[in-house]
């Protein structure tokens, strides 16, 4: 505070006009800044608040992503020969079945001997390798399911190393290594696909100047160059004999993939079965998670009754949207899974009277026991039919669920809920409609079908929660909306302080000129009085 001179002199009004001048500068300025600061102090705590909503749903979908796919079904073996993995758990059911392996699928492998160095030259040209299967009596047949490549070799890669690295840039299932055999001999070799028919014929075309690329041909059966024969694998799967190109199969038993280790001298057994404490435990997760995130909503946006504390964001429209929707996944139909619909309350989930969620263990071992396969309306996503000459698949995140008719006629045209579908050999695809994103993969001439495609309540909520956290969502634009506000607010705290300084700036003014007119008269009050005293003194 500025020390009133006049004041402390006794000059003038004798009044503290400075105090006089901040009081009343005071009681116009308090009323004005306490409901902007209150304002700007209501959005900062709101802000704070929904970024702990867009925290809590970030984590929400975090966790839910660990529970994709866990629909409570694990893999069984007797022996180490075989390793399974389920790798499409939307396909992926219990099963068992007795396999014996006889002969492992191989690559063939060529070994191309007593080269010098890495660096040493091989000579220019083309190398052109076709691919098929040499036969007993070694002749070869083309595959026709793969086309020749030509690798180039010029003055500017003419080494060992050169080779190998355009065999291995050439793109074709091929590997090519340098193996350092002996002090100074080297030796490349080279390894296609596993499989019979994937076996490589090399010709060699030179050019005139630098010779000896023709050392590296495989033209005709050479054994000396050969080391591994091309080959299938071999085995029986319940006593069906069956051949695969490649130790790793995916397309034997739905949604798993067996990796083939050895041969096996007697029959070993694998399989896939459900588990109740595990689909139970990853129920409860689901449950806990779903509960916590509509607790935080709720405590949020709680309107204080019966004396208790308001939330922070109490009669938020947008919290309370957010609270409505996320009430709505829990009692909805979960369709797309079948004949029927299912529901969160199929599986013992039970709405409390404070909104949270729990999960009812006995109910949920009766149904799930009942029926395992439909528990991935809760947690996997996944498109089945009725028709085993049918399958299908769903591409993006925006497809609809629900049951889509399929009919292919006679002449191969086919349509999926009666939009028009395109045809690329075998499989069928569309574009819009209902049923857009959907593609069918028919075998043989195919039939007609029902699609069931489903969307687990699980993916509807993850993805819910991803769009609503992401820079242009809802949260994420309240966020920027407040922080635009409180800026306002900010920039009114710093217009009214202008405001005011210009209003003391006044009041100083007319007190001062108050005080220079108080002083005036009161010189002029003095000199009357000198001037009566005077003209008494006179009289006597």
């Amino acid at each position: 505070m500025a020390t009133d001179y006049l004041s402390a002199l006794n000059i003038g009004s004798g009044l503290n006009t400075t105090e006089i001048v901040d009081a009343i500068v005071e009681a116009e300025r308090a009323p004005r800044a306490n409901i902007i600061e209150q304002a700007k102090e209501e959005r900062t705590v709101a802000i704070s608040s929904f970024g702990k909503v867009k925290q809590n749903f970030e984590t929400f979908g975090t966790e839910l992503s660990k529970l994709d796919g866990k629909t409570g079904l694990s893999t069984t073996q007797v022996g180490t020969s075989i390793g399974l993995e389920i790798t499409d758990s939307a396909k992926a059911k219990a099963f068992s079945n007795n396999i014996t392996v006889s002969t492992l699928a191989a690559a063939h492998t060529l070994a191309f001997n007593n080269h010098a160095s890495e660096t040493a030259s091989i000579g220019t040209g083309t190398l052109t390798f076709s691919f098929g299967k040499w036969n007993s009596d070694d002749t070869f047949t083309a595959n026709s399911s793969r086309t020749d490549k030509a690798v180039t070799i010029s003055t500017a890669n003419n080494t060992l190393a050169g080779l190998r690295d355009a065999i291995n840039a050439a793109a074709m299932d091929v590997t090519a290594s340098i193996l350092k055999t002996g002090t100074s001999t080297y030796s490349l070799v080279m390894q296609s696909k596993e499989g019979a028919s994937q076996a490589m014929k090399i010709t060699a075309v030179e050019t005139s100047d630098v010779s000896g690329l023709s050392n590296l041909a495989y033209a005709t059966v050479n054994t000396g160059v050969r080391t591994v024969d091309g080959a299938d694998a071999a085995l029986t799967i319940d006593g069906v004999a069956v051949t695969r190109e490649s130790n790793t199969i995916t397309d034997l038993v739905d949604g798993m993939t067996l990796t083939l280790k050895s041969t096996t001298s007697s029959a070993e057994t694998i399989g896939a079965t459900y588990s109740t404490t595990t689909a139970q435990a990853t129920m409860q997760t689901f449950v806990d998670q779903l509960s916590n995130l509509g607790k935080t909503l709720d405590d949020l946006s709680a309107r204080g009754i019966n004396g208790a504390e308001s939330g922070a964001l109490a009669g938020d429209p947008l919290v309370r949207l957010l609270r409505g929707q996320l009430r709505s996944y829990t009692t909805s139909p979960i369709v797309g899974f079948g004949a029927k619909s299912y529901y969160l309350a199929d599986y013992g989930v039970k709405t409390n009277q404070d909104g949270t969620l729990t999960l009812d263990a006995k109910k949920f071992k009766k149904q799930y026991e009942a029926d395992p396969a439909g528990f991935s309306a809760i947690i996997n996503s996944r498109v089945t039919t009725n028709s085993g000459l049918v399958t299908g698949s769903v591409s993006g995140t925006t497809y609809k669920a629900g049951t889509f008719a399929f009919d292919i006629n006679d002449s191969g045209a086919a349509t999926i809920a009666g939009t028009a579908m395109t045809r690329t050999d075998n499989n069928f695809t569309v574009s819009s409609g209902d049923a857009a994103g959907v593609r069918i993969d028919i075998t043989g001439s195919g039939a007609d079908a029902n699609i069931y495609v489903g969307r687990s309540i699980l993916d509807s909520l993850r993805n819910f929660s991803t769009k609503l956290v992401s820079s242009t969502g809802e949260i994420a634009i309240k966020i920027r909306d407040f922080e635009a506000n409180s800026a306002d607010y900010t920039d009114q705290l710093a217009a009214l302080d202008k405001s005011i300084a210009r209003t003391r700036a006044r009041y100083t003014t007319q007190f001062v000129n108050m005080e220079k007119a108080i002083a005036g008269l009161n010189d002029t009050k003095a000199g009357l009085e000198n001037m009566m005293e005077a003209w008494k003194g006179s009289m006597k």
